[in-house]
């Protein structure tokens, strides 16, 4: 085999190799996704249960949750990704609320730490799909009972309590005061949960005193709070009304939320590093049996 011939049998066989690493590229590349993907169903899946089961008791149950018809079943998951989308949102500004909170965090004698112990290095399934959502739940119909309490005194009238209920169809007030709501308690509960998923706590220089960080907004106060307001709110309907209408919110809110909760954890745990900058911690670590802290890195 001559020159002329020896040239192309190797371009081909190099050719060749190039394709089989492009296809195996793109092999791990859908690999890759399909894990990404059957992971996200996973650790969203008592949301999804709920969420795809309500709409089946909607063909049965009119004004189930709020929409009558198998016509209107669309509006149901549109609803859903809405919130979602809202509530979901506002995480990506964390690194810029990081740094926005911690000039106030940090002033006088008080700085924060990292407590490498407790540190969460996976998604708690508990916290996603039970502790946190209704945390959030609880926060938006308190903030939500207090928001018709400000508006009834500014008006000098009542308002409906309908504004607390989701509808069928597009209500610019409606829909401009849930997202309100919605983004505002985002914010803050992803500030919370941050400090709280990467271990982060203030530590006072002067008593050595380390303290968890909205410790007292925890999952019980606002979740109990919540739905007192919320009943008392009703309290001109019957106990079962009341019960069915805070049942049915349970509902439409909890997939969204443990969308948003899900989210949080991944997105944590992505930008741990970056989050730790803009918060400018400090490493702690809890040494020997007497729980003694002992500072690393000041």
């Amino acid at each position: 085999m001559g020159l002329y011939g020896v040239l192309p049998f190797f371009i081909s066989i190099l050719g060749e190799r190039k394709d089989m690493a492009k296809r195996t590229k793109i092999n791990d590349k859908h690999a890759m996704q399909k894990e990404a993907l059957s992971s996200w169903l996973k650790d969203t899946a008592p949301a999804l249960f709920l969420l795809f089961g309500s709409m089946a008791m909607t063909l049965f149950f009119s004004e189930f949750l709020f929409v009558s018809g198998i016509k209107e079943l669309w509006k149901i998951l549109l609803r859903f990704i809405r919130m979602s989308v809202t509530l979901i949102f506002p995480v990506i500004f964390l690194p810029f609320l990081c740094s926005l909170i911690r000039p106030i965090l940090s002033r006088s004698k008080r700085k924060l730490v990292q407590i490498q112990e407790e540190r969460v290095h996976s998604i708690r399934l508990l916290d996603a799909w039970l502790v946190r959502p209704l945390q959030g739940i609880g926060l938006s119909m308190l903030i939500a009972t207090k928001l018709i309490s400000v508006l009834q005194l500014y008006t000098g009238g009542k308002i409906s309590e309908s504004l607390l209920l989701p509808s069928g169809g597009f209500v610019p007030g409606k829909f401009i005061a849930t997202t309100s709501i919605f983004v505002g308690v985002s914010m803050l509960l992803s500030l919370l949960w941050t400090f709280d998923d990467l271990g982060i706590r203030h530590y006072n220089k002067k008593t050595g005193e380390i303290r968890m960080i909205g410790k007292y907004l925890g999952a019980l106060l606002p979740t109990i709070f919540g739905f007192y307001g919320l009943i008392n709110l009703f309290g001109e309907y019957s106990q079962t009304m009341v019960l069915k209408y805070v049942a049915q919110m349970v509902i439409v809110l909890y997939p969204p939320f443990v969308a948003f909760a899900v989210f949080h954890q991944r997105y944590i745990q992505k930008k741990e590093g970056l989050l730790l900058r803009r918060l400018n911690t400090s490493p702690y670590q809890i040494m020997g049996f007497d729980r003694y802290m002992v500072i690393l890195n000041s």
